[in-house]
């Protein structure tokens, strides 16, 4: 009885050394990747002036103390295309008739935008923006003189409209 055999294929034509070697190397590859990415974006989270922004909040708390005070509650409405922002507000003093609203990106510092908001009636400003695709924002409106502020969180996908009011750490109560 004779029995053939094959002559034994190749190391390079069987796929088990590929598939051992490769793994350790899609490691190197991917590793090598976020290395880079860590060497070369900047992180817009970390800020190089932590001890004086630490310092300043109690001087932000006090412009929230104040915009209680007055009683300050806003409405902020914006216009389908993101191009145009109507803002009504209630006071119990006077306002001035250039207010300054920002639109704060949680993360990216480079997607922030400040809106000049022009008073075309009592209780009722209007300004322009640069429409964004972001999904997430902070709004804050400020006196010119920053004396006081209120602020909201928006989700365009919720709708088009954001409600702006004192934010007190202790709940809203003024002394």
């Amino acid at each position: 009885m004779q029995v053939k055999t094959q002559a034994p294929r190749p190391w390079y034509k069987e796929p088990w050394p590929w598939i051992l070697v490769g793994i350790p190397l899609m490691s190197v590859i991917v590793g090598s990747w976020y290395a880079y990415l860590a060497v070369t974006t900047k992180d817009t989270l970390v800020s190089d002036d932590y001890y004086n922004q630490g310092k300043a909040i109690n001087l932000q708390l006090d412009r929230d103390r104040v915009s209680a005070q007055m009683q300050l509650l806003g409405q902020a409405i914006f216009s389908d295309d993101m191009r145009t922002v109507r803002l009504m507000i209630k006071s119990k003093e006077p306002l001035a008739p250039l207010l300054t609203l920002r639109l704060l990106h949680p993360t990216l510092a480079d997607h922030d935008q400040t809106i000049a908001l022009n008073m075309v009636s009592p209780g009722m400003y209007q300004g322009n923006l640069t429409p964004s695709k972001a999904e997430h924002w902070y709004v804050r409106l400020e006196d010119p003189k920053g004396k006081w502020r209120i602020q909201g969180e928006w989700l365009p996908a919720d709708g088009p409209q954001v409600t702006l009011d004192p934010m007190l750490p202790d709940g809203g109560a003024t002394e």
